[in-house]
């Protein structure tokens, strides 16, 4: 009915094996029973898994004790395979699995089990908004809004499903954080891998520090900064690290070097200096009031991040700054509308890296009482309007935090 099995490695004889009493058997040899001996089997006609079973243990020191339910067939070929390996191929198609106790191995049906997961996260959608500037205008009003809208648990319970047998089941608690899922062993190992990495990417933390600069332009006839001549002054001569220019910006590969080279684009203020910390892909909010506009304290700019931690000690920031500034009537009573600037980019940076966004200008007026004079005395007080470019700069550097580092 089924051909004889070939063996690679050939068994020694009875005679050959050390006579040992029931209670001192060889542990050495039986391991090498199950894993050092290979044999190939071929059967081309159907073969009761009950009588391969034994086939399996023949001339090994193995007793095998199949569950009297078991019934079912095996046709195919192994080739090079040790007992252990064997029974790993055969079994798990039929339903069935093994336990070694001692030189015996154990053959029942397999049994799902039952294991829960711990799945602790916010199942909400969360959003940040800031709103600038007052009234019933809608041009009177600036707004920025960063949301996240994916459902954390819907998303586990999809990649669950795919990891399932057809006989697997599962359960998610939101209110409690709990997964329950019902199947075979190997497979809630899986579920238990999936869900240690979703953990580990979910809760991971980003610390962005930010710093948000007001440059004053030395130059009258300039527009805005030139990040082209920055990049190249930035750059350390015969260094490696450079800086690279983006858009509206750049990422200086060192920092010290871009402050001294912006130093001599214009006169620095620093209007905000905010740390941030945030989960992996939800977003921060910076909001900071503007200097010498013509209602200052209307004047701000609202800045929205969301970091998401890619591979290789990269980030991905979505950024989303808007500036708004009162503009007023030329009575100089009350404002018109608020000036908005807008804009929304995604940028790369390594982790710890710093990247730079310009391009945000404005033109600031200064007037003075000053003395005017004509020949032969004084006239009187005339006032004198010095309009000045202003460029906003913002710096952002951000670090992937481990979860022990977190305060």
């Amino acid at each position: 009915m089924f051909a004889a099995p070939a063996s690679t490695a050939q068994a020694p004889s009875r005679a050959q094996l050390p006579v040992l009493p029931l209670t001192e058997l060889d542990e050495r040899a039986l391991a090498a029973d199950l894993d050092n001996k290979t044999f190939s089997l071929t059967f081309a006609q159907p073969v009761a898994v009950r009588d391969l079973l034994l086939l399996l243990v023949r001339g090994t020191t193995l007793s095998v004790v199949p569950d009297p339910s078991i019934n079912g067939t095996f046709i195919g070929e192994l080739k090079n395979v040790t007992v252990r390996q064997a029974l790993g191929l055969i079994l798990p198609p039929l339903g069935l699995d093994y336990a070694v106790d001692g030189s015996f191995i154990r053959v029942f049906h397999r049994e799902p089990d039952t294991r829960i997961f711990d799945v602790n996260y916010l199942a909400a959608e969360r959003a940040g908004s800031f709103t600038t500037g007052g009234g019933a205008d809608p041009f009177n009003t600036a707004r920025v809004t960063t949301s996240t809208a994916s459902d954390v648990f819907g998303d586990i319970a999809k990649g669950v499903q795919g990891l399932l047998s057809e006989h697997g089941t599962f359960n998610i608690d939101r209110k409690a954080g709990l997964l329950q899922v019902t199947d075979f062993p190997e497979r809630l190992d899986r579920v238990q891998t999936y869900i240690d990495v979703v953990s580990d990417r979910v809760h991971k933390q980003v610390e962005i520090d930010a710093r948000i600069l007001e440059v004053e332009l030395n130059d009258p006839k300039a527009e805005s900064i030139d990040f082209a001549a920055l990049a190249r002054g930035a750059a350390a001569p015969g260094s490696d690290v450079v800086s690279r220019q983006m858009l509206s910006g750049l990422a200086p590969g060192d920092v010290p070097r871009f402050m001294t080279a912006l130093e001599g684009v214009g006169r620095i203020s620093v209007l905000g200096d905010p740390h941030l910390l945030t989960i992996n892909n939800e977003p921060a909010l910076v909001r900071a009031v503007l200097r010498g506009g013509t209602l200052a304290q209307d004047d701000g700019i609202t800045l929205a991040v969301t970091p998401q931690i890619a591979g290789e000690g990269t980030i991905m920031l979505s950024l989303s700054p808007i500036v708004s500034q009162q503009v007023a009537e030329p009575n100089g009573k009350t404002p018109a509308l608020t000036s908005v600037h807008t804009t929304d980019t995604i940028a790369r940076v390594r982790d710890g890296g710093t990247i730079v966004l310009g391009g945000f200008t404005r033109e600031r007026e200064t007037r003075e009482r000053q003395a005017a004079g004509i020949k032969g005395g004084w006239f009187g007080r005339a006032t004198v309007v010095t309009k000045k470019r202003i460029e906003l700069v913002i710096l952002l550097t951000p670090r992937i935090v481990n979860s022990g580092e977190a305060q």
